[in-house]
């Protein structure tokens, strides 16, 4: 969702329905695309008047929404946690804004998040309410794509078939392969306690495909490049925990749900080898509908994953077979 700024106590948040999400109804779209609200809690939000759809108040959980459907949601104003709100220009024109995002940002709304998040200080610094093409979780970092418009929105959309993206990885020990393709569904879990995890399943409710090539192999992890052939929530972390080798820092898929818990209580205190998820967006490819033609953002390794790198390098040394890019 994006946040749009009315007063200090009323708070719009607006979520465009992405591609890949079959017809279903709205508390089952809300619940799993936003679960820092349980199904339950996001009926009485609905039952109260509290969310419009394509700019018509709905009252019926059951009301069914398809892809690009323009969702609102009021909601009363919360105390959020810190932020680093250092983004950095990529790109601008009339059309789009693109931004390197830090880790500890969130793109947009989620659970106690609305003022502290990047598309509100966009606003706040540019005068903008842009809507992001693309979804960064709070502790990755990289390319976000954001539009000036939900018109413009709609537009990039059609051609959303035409987007490619890359990241970088830290993940945890040696990896043995050079290239990997990870065919495996993605699906909910039904055994742990946390409402938001996924695992990679046979069977599983949303295909998922994402190709990873080993960059730089180290004494206790490696550096990976991965490229999501599909587009599903925590995809990448997913299936880096699926063949054994999860990425660094990753709270919610590198530990158990016991660790992820205590994090949570500890409001993010916690130690860990990397102070964040080691996962980087560096490169956004695209159809631009206006400009006619494909662009291309990068952006380059942030600087906390490059020192820890270099400290790894420095102590443990890069093992020799390696691949260069």
């Amino acid at each position: 969702m994006i946040q749009q700024p009315l007063s200090p106590h009323e708070q719009k948040l607006i979520s465009i329905v992405p591609d890949g999400y079959a017809p279903m109804r709205l508390d089952v779209y809300l619940a799993h695309r936003f679960t820092y609200l349980s199904r339950t809690k996001w009926q009485y939000e609905i039952k109260t008047g509290k969310i419009v759809v394509n700019e018509k108040h709905v009252t019926n959980p059951h009301h069914i929404v398809y892809q690009h459907y323009i969702i609102e949601y009021k909601r009363p104003p919360v105390q959020e946690p810190s932020i680093i709100p250092h983004y950095t220009m990529l790109y601008e024109d009339d059309y789009v804004i693109a931004v390197n995002k830090p880790g500890n940002l969130p793109t947009h709304p989620a659970g106690k998040y609305f003022h502290n998040t990047l598309t509100m200080l966009l606003w706040n610094d540019l005068g903008i309410q842009c809507m992001p093409l693309n979804r960064l979780d709070r502790e990755t970092s990289g390319v976000v794509v954001l539009v000036k418009s939900g018109s413009i929105a709609s537009a990039f959309l059609k051609y959303s078939h035409t987007i490619a993206k890359q990241y970088y990885a830290i993940v945890t020990g040696n990896c043995s392969f050079s290239e990997i393709t990870v065919d495996m569904p993605i699906g909910l879990s039904s055994t742990s306690s946390i409402r938001k995890k996924r695992y990679a399943y046979e069977d599983a409710q949303w295909q998922a495909q994402t190709h990873i090539r080993v960059l730089q192999r180290y004494d206790t992890c490696t550096l990976i490049e991965a490229t999501p052939k599909t587009g599903r929530t925590h995809q990448i972390r997913v299936h880096c925990e699926h063949i054994g080798h999860p990425i660094i820092g990753d709270t919610l898929y590198c530990n158990s749900d016991n660790t992820f818990i205590e994090y949570i209580k500890n409001k993010g205190a916690l130690l860990r080898e990397f102070h964040r998820c080691a996962l980087h967006a560096h490169t956004y490819r695209l159809y631009h509908p206006f400009l006619q033609k494909m662009i291309a953002i990068k952006a380059p390794m942030p600087h906390d994953m490059h020192t820890f790198l270099l400290r790894l390098d420095k102590n443990y040394g890069a093992a020799n077979n390696t691949t260069k890019s």
